[in-house]
């Protein structure tokens, strides 16, 4: 006799790691279930890939050399009234093409992390009203596109975010944090990792992360801070894919380990002593989890701007839009007598929203 009482369908889309990252969280909450059966889908699953890959090296091409263009793209979206004519076309065709798939999976849960899924299900629940539709949010910020009139709850990084969540009087809202994965909920020995890593005690340690694609101006950072601050700093360079910024690296006349991926991020944060990457949400949540002294660099127009301007309000980051004023944000961390060094993370969010889908499924 099977054990299964729910199909749980969680999607994402590979715009950026987080909100597939988020997805692995939430999924290894729900593995702790029985009674759940989990299948992970990305909405570029329903296209053909050639397109997904030209949508993904467009949309990375213009965070880089056009950040104007998708901060006037970002912010038409997130005016309703002039925007969700064409999130309903893009929606609709999606829809479409993932109703065969959703109809093999046949889910009665659907976890939503990024806006574009949870339109597709919002549509798809016309003809399939019993599915329970949840959108995590990945930000600390909410986009406009988010908002789906067939939505049952949301689930929000925080109470005080903006803009606040206009909802039915049917929906629900949940402030339970962003899901992060299983390893930042785990307690480290800071001393034994950083001797792992071959770290001394006295030493400092500053990590930079770009994402994936490695998108930081990592040789100009490291520069900068040696150059105006203090050359005694080590540095530990996640590079992603970017093989050439990894070869740019190892031939730097300082301190610098470069990895491309690595499983420990989670070790490398609760011992590095500062961290300088951007404004991602996920990986915020990840940072607040842990006591390094977080920067966040440059935050592009948009959503990160949004994220990194909350986390400056709350005391959780400093922010550098140059290579100068991280270095100047590294001493002025070394200077602050009353920095609060505490983890202001929420890392049993994945926990806390697995619990409330299944306790509002019951």
């Amino acid at each position: 006799m099977s054990l299964v009482k729910h199909s749980i369908l969680i999607l994402s889309a590979p715009i950026g790691s987080g909100h597939q990252l988020a997805a692995r969280a939430l999924e290894e909450a729900f593995l702790k279930y029985p009674e759940c059966k989990i299948t992970q889908a990305s909405a570029f699953d329903f296209f053909p890939k050639i397109i997904g890959t030209v949508f993904l090296k467009s949309y990375l091409l213009i965070l880089k050399f056009f950040p104007e263009s998708y901060a006037f793209v970002y912010k038409w979206g997130n005016n309703p009234s002039g925007s969700l004519w064409l999130r309903n076309i893009i929606n609709r065709l999606l829809a479409q093409l993932a109703a065969s798939f959703l109809k093999k999976v046949r889910p009665d849960i659907v976890i939503a992390t990024h806006a574009t899924p949870a339109g597709i299900i919002d549509l798809y629940k016309k003809e399939h009203p019993k599915i329970f539709l949840a959108s995590v949010v990945t930000d600390f910020t909410v986009h406009k596109w988010w908002l789906c009139d067939r939505t049952y709850a949301y689930f929000l990084a925080a109470a005080d975010i903006k803009p606040n969540v206009d909802t039915k009087k049917w929906q629900k809202v949940f402030y339970y944090g962003i899901p992060v994965r299983k390893e930042f909920r785990e307690e480290y020995n800071r001393d034994y990792v950083r001797m792992k890593f071959g770290w001394k005690k006295n030493e400092r340690v500053c990590l930079l992360m770009g994402g994936g694609d490695g998108i930081l101006p990592m040789e100009d950072l490291i520069t900068a801070v040696v150059n105006n601050y203090d050359a005694t700093i080590k540095f530990v360079a996640i590079t992603g894919r970017n093989v050439g910024l990894a070869r740019q690296l190892r031939h730097l006349p300082f301190d610098v380990k470069v990895f491309g991926f690595i499983d420990s991020v989670a070790q490398l944060m609760n011992s590095a002593d500062y961290l300088v990457t951007k404004a991602g949400g996920l990986t915020a949540a990840e940072a607040l989890t842990t006591r390094v002294k977080y920067i966040i660099y440059n935050p592009l127009p948009g959503q990160e701007e949004a994220n990194a301007s909350y986390l400056e309000s709350i005391g959780a980051v400093k922010i550098g839009r140059t290579p100068f004023e991280v270095a100047r944000a590294v001493r002025e961390y070394d200077r602050a007598d009353n920095i609060f060094l505490g983890a202001m993370g929420k890392p049993l969010a994945a926990d806390y929203i697995a619990e409330a889908i299944l306790r509002e499924n019951d």
